[in-house]
């Protein structure tokens, strides 16, 4: 009786995932909206002492290595550009027009960097959360970012020790190691949703809740960054979104469940989308590419 028991929560809650996942319509038809934080943010960084975009030295041995360690990230979604510790300059504007263009003005953006002392003190000044979930969790989160760096154990398989692009709220920084646009759109698309927030200690609480915590979320990154690729006509980075950001969505899913294969049924389903999204004409960007068309005649003129 117990075995059948056990049998049936465990369909229903597979079934609930599923659901769940399924349901997850990035509305690309939706207009963009552009970032409004709820409350008034402070220019905090200047260019000489403290920038906004921080870019870690390039070190030949220490990136191998970090880039050897993700292999898993790079198998989950299919694609050696994740936790590479090698950005591009394409990728870092895409991130960087995000940014400036959703008016955050306070959220920090680390490339490929390690710097604990520094986070500190970022740590320090952000007033994004409540001063006690700061200097608790905030505080433990960074003893462990500076003991296991993510600019070494990014992307690897060893559970509380490695870790990924991320964006961190508690010092309101998006630390990123992958060389893909729509990884740190995602990110971005993190800082933008929780600058929305009223009450962002009980947000950044919330996404901590087993099974269920991530996924509201992780679906709001997700959606903000295919419709700003979809706003910017960018065919090319909206085609890569639906095979990157599907398989690490489905992750959050069916992980609990289907471990490493977790990112299948995200690759199923955004291999559909992407098929569809090839077979779209969308008005708008057809006529902005005309128009492109139109400026680069006239400049050959």
């Amino acid at each position: 009786m117990q075995t059948n028991q056990s049998y049936l929560w465990l369909k229903t809650f597979s079934f609930l995932l599923v659901s769940i996942f399924l349901s997850c319509s990035f509305a690309t038809e939706k207009k963009y909206t552009f970032g409004k934080p709820y409350y008034p943010q402070q220019n905090i960084f200047n260019e000489e002492d403290n920038p906004q975009f921080e870019s870690g030295e390039p070190y030949i041995v220490l990136d191998w290595i970090g880039n050897a360690l993700g292999f898993l990230s790079k198998l989950i979604i299919n694609d050696s550009r994740m936790s590479n510790h090698k950005i591009s300059e394409e990728t870092k504007q895409y991130l960087k027009n995000y940014i400036i263009e959703n008016n955050m003005k306070d959220v920090k953006v680390r490339f490929n960097q390690y710097a604990p002392i520094e986070d500190l003190k970022q740590l320090w000044r952000s007033d994004n959360v409540n001063p006690v979930l700061k200097y608790s969790l905030g505080l433990i989160n960074w003893f462990f970012s500076a003991l296991f760096p993510a600019r070494i154990f990014s992307g690897c398989p060893i559970p509380y020790v490695c870790s990924g692009d991320h964006y961190n709220p508690y010092s309101n920084t998006i630390n990123l190691y992958s060389d893909i646009p729509t990884v740190v759109l995602h990110e971005g698309g993190h800082a933008k949703d929780f600058s929305a927030r009223k009450y962002k200690s009980f947000y950044s609480l919330g996404y901590s809740v087993p099974f269920f915590g991530a996924l509201y979320p992780e679906a709001r990154a997700t959606d903000d960054a295919i419709r700003y690729l979809r706003y910017k006509c960018d065919r090319k980075v909206e085609l890569l979104a639906y095979k990157t950001v599907y398989p690490a969505y489905s992750t959050y899913v069916f992980g609990q469940i289907l471990g490493i294969a977790s990112a299948v049924p995200g690759h199923i389903v955004g291999s559909s989308k992407a098929s569809k999204f090839l077979r779209e004409e969308v008005p708008e960007c057809k006529l902005a590419y005309e128009m492109e068309l139109n400026r680069s005649d006239t400049k050959q003129k």
